[in-house]
């Protein structure tokens, strides 16, 4: 049975018809003109109501596909950088048009990126509070952290199924893989989240503001499980920056600052011949 449902696509911006052969929309229910599916046209709908200028800032994004928001985004950043993990390629170094980078041990300097983003990758991390470490360490104040992972219905507590390490993958029951870009035997699922999950964020990032966006939405072609987006917004925004630059600027002006403002002052009234000149 087709299930078909009409809309304008938050990607590509066009009327369409969000279409599935199968119940099963997560996965399946394409936008007719771009071939997304939900959670891509969930994110592009977050990021352009929660961070609508992307497209001026240095923008690093996990594990992009070659579909979707990971393309427009690629397209129309100016300053966007993706990555994958490539196990045989030094970090940081490019590699097919992608930078090589482990998310648990990012190589960007700090404060340099404004907006990390990735789709479906943090159930994959076998560490994911070092990787809102790293992110956090990278990101300039009041930089947002944006993705998508799996939220298990009805779960309350986060649960680890895998652990990483040199010895390979070690699963806890019954081993479960899901699709990678770069890889055709996928990757292995080390977390089950549940919806503590923007608690552990708070955790990692004391301080930051989290947003959890659960959509449901058929004109915008999102429905189905697993719609969940993450705004992850961190400590530092543009008003505390304000502040410090004007306490800088008075600052400057207290002291021989204020003394070289008045007689700047003076010589002004001097030459508009306010005030006469010194004997």
């Amino acid at each position: 049975m087709t299930h078909t449902f009409d809309g304008i696509c938050p990607i590509c911006e066009y009327k369409t018809q969000f279409r599935a052969e199968t119940p099963w929309y997560r996965d399946y229910l394409f936008c007719s003109q771009c071939h997304s599916i939900p959670r891509e046209r969930a994110f592009a709908y977050c990021l352009k109501t929660f961070i609508p200028n992307w497209r001026s800032m240095v923008l690093h994004e996990c594990s992009p596909e070659d579909r979707g928001i990971s393309a427009r985004m690629r397209r129309e950043a100016k300053q966007y950088i993706g990555s994958h993990f490539f196990a045989d390629v030094p970090r940081g170094q490019m590699h097919k048009g992608y930078r090589s980078e482990n998310l648990e041990a990012l190589t960007f300097d700090d404060n340099s990126i404004d907006i990390h983003c990735h789709l479906d990758v943090l159930e994959h991390v076998n560490r994911p509070d070092l990787c809102f470490a790293e992110m956090h360490r990278t990101l300039r104040p009041g930089g947002h952290i944006i993705f998508t992972t799996p939220i298990i219905a009805g779960k309350l507590k986060t649960e680890r199924k895998a652990t990483i390490d040199e010895n390979g993958v070690t699963f806890f029951g019954e081993p479960e893989y899901h699709g990678n870009p770069i890889d055709a035997e996928g990757s292995p699922v080390t977390f089950h989240y549940g919806s503590d999950l923007a608690d552990l964020i708070l955790s990692w990032i004391p301080g930051a503001s989290v947003r959890m966006i659960t959509l449901n939405d058929q004109g915008i072609g999102v429905l189905g499980a697993y719609r969940e987006v993450f705004v992850v917004t961190t400590p530092g925004g543009t008003q505390p920056s304000l502040i410090r630059r004007l306490s800088m600027r008075l600052d400057r002006l207290r002291g021989n600052g204020m003394r070289k403002f008045l007689r700047q002052q003076k010589m002004k009234q001097m030459i508009r011949g306010k005030v006469g000149r010194p004997a």
